[in-house]
């Protein structure tokens, strides 16, 4: 379902990751918040603590579609793999989400404005700041990560080759054994029997849905068919 979302989303022009143009709403409500907290603490203004408060309101609500499409992200950009700034980000998002609520259940008493609210209004925001620097290590200090992770995919994938693949298709020539042999199938313009493309969508179509007389391989995760299109761009 998720990979069938961003294939979609592809076709109509749209390539980028779906989280980090949300995370805008619930960063910039929390550091509205505070700010506005801050205001009605130093000028004794009372509608900028109702505004502070309704800052948290919203940045709750939004945190909600913000998480999952971070969710999303991470299982199509990511395959799932629990890198440091992954759960880093994990475990904040859950910190943030306790601050939230006990700034919105506090923030309903009057008694509880001035300096006991600016500290909650505060964790808020330190929160978000760490979200964002951990954010950034994704995708600034992502190089050597991302070439972990690839070799780790490429060796899942020529796994799951040799136990489901390697009786009809050679790895290793382009000549036909049952079906076409698959080196390097990457650098062709189609792929061979139905003629597609060769792109990793496609290929995935065709483990799903394969045209002609090849077999479907339904039981197949989308984790395992990426690591698969991976181990095939080795080729």
């Amino acid at each position: 379902m998720i990979e069938y979302m961003y294939q979609l989303l592809e076709r109509v022009g749209y390539t980028h990751p779906l989280h980090p143009a949300v995370t805008h709403v619930p960063v910039g409500l929390v550091i509205g918040g505070f700010i506005f907290s801050l205001g009605a603490l130093l000028l004794r203004k009372q509608f900028l603590d109702r505004t502070a408060h309704h800052c948290i309101i919203l940045a709750l609500i939004a945190l909600a579609p913000t998480i999952m499409l971070g969710f999303m992200d991470w299982q199509h950009y990511y395959a799932g793999a629990w890198l440091f700034p992954i759960k880093m980000k994990l475990f904040i998002a859950g910190m943030l989400l306790i601050f939230l609520l006990i700034a919105a259940v506090w923030g309903q008493k009057a008694e509880n404005n001035g300096r006991r609210i600016i500290t909650i209004y505060g964790l808020c925001l330190i929160s978000v700041i760490g979200l964002g620097y951990f954010g950034g290590e994704l995708v600034y200090g992502k190089k050597e990560r991302a070439a972990k992770m690839e070799d780790g995919l490429v060796s899942e994938g020529a796994v799951i080759f040799n136990k489901r693949c390697s009786f009809c298709h050679y790895a290793d020539r382009a000549e036909t054994k049952v079906g076409p042999g698959f080196k390097e199938l990457f650098k062709r313009n189609n792929l061979p029997v139905s003629g597609s493309p060769v792109t990793a969508a496609n290929i995935r179509k065709q483990l799903k849905t394969p045209f002609g007389s090849m077999p479907p391989f339904e039981d197949l995760s989308d984790n395992e068919i990426t690591a698969m299109i991976y181990f095939l761009k080795t080729l």
